[in-house]
């Protein structure tokens, strides 16, 4: 039978999609319209990163626990994954797809440097949470621990977008639903084995590819622009 601080956290996960959005929205918005768009932007991924994405996930699970998201129960590099290594390999397809937007030539090198560990770390931090998290607490329950959390995931990306709207038709919405997809993938992938650790290398080098998406850049002009 269930444990009651089991049961407790299982009721908190299908509580926190709704909590972070808005808490996190809120922070956004405030700390845009005080401190500027930048500095919004930086701290409110700071709030997500080290709040919902580390703190809350080792609270939860305990730091034996909280380390075992990157240990596989099924290794993924094995043939009859094949279609699950394509789908991890598919999300990069698309990320070099985005690097082509880039003029790389214009690019300033210092942007590419810090593009790589705030791809690393939001990239790691965000699988912990809606792709490590969610699979140990929910193993092989496909709604609760493969659906949910990836719309959760999804709707999330509309909070940092309350500051930098997607260029993309349909904008934040449209952005969302293709984050929806990509998660898709990573959740499958989690899933089937057990862990968080190739779905944290695969979104971590897709935000490189990416040169950091608006995170990058909002660093770099705090650094570099007076």
């Amino acid at each position: 039978m269930e444990n009651s601080s089991e049961s407790r956290i299982r009721y908190f996960l299908f509580a926190l999609p709704f909590l972070l959005l808005g808490s996190t929205a809120l922070v956004f918005v405030t700390l845009a319209q005080r401190l500027g768009k930048e500095w919004g932007y930086v701290l409110g991924f700071l709030f997500y990163d080290g709040f919902w994405c580390l703190l809350v996930p080792l609270l939860l699970l305990g730091k034996e626990r909280f380390l075992s998201v990157f240990a596989e129960s099924d290794r993924l590099w094995q043939v009859k994954h094949w279609w699950l290594i394509l789908l991890l390999l598919s999300t990069t397809a698309g990320a070099l797809g985005m690097l082509s937007a880039h003029d790389l030539a214009k690019t300033p090198w210092m942007l590419v440097l810090i593009a790589i560990p705030t791809a690393i770390i939001t990239g790691t931090c965000e699988e912990i949470l809606w792709r490590g998290m969610y699979v140990k607490v929910f193993p092989k329950q496909v709604f609760a621990g493969l659906l949910y959390p990836t719309l959760g995931f999804a709707a999330w990306h509309i909070s940092p977008q309350l500051i930098y709207p997607a260029q993309m038709p349909g904008g934040m919405f449209a952005f969302a639903g293709l984050t929806f997809f990509i998660g898709l993938c990573y959740a499958l992938v989690a899933y089937k084995t057990g862990s968080c650790k190739w779905t944290a290398i695969s979104h971590s080098l897709n935000g490189i590819l990416d040169i950091g998406g608006a995170l990058a850049p909002a660093l770099y002009f705090l650094i570099f622009t007076k």
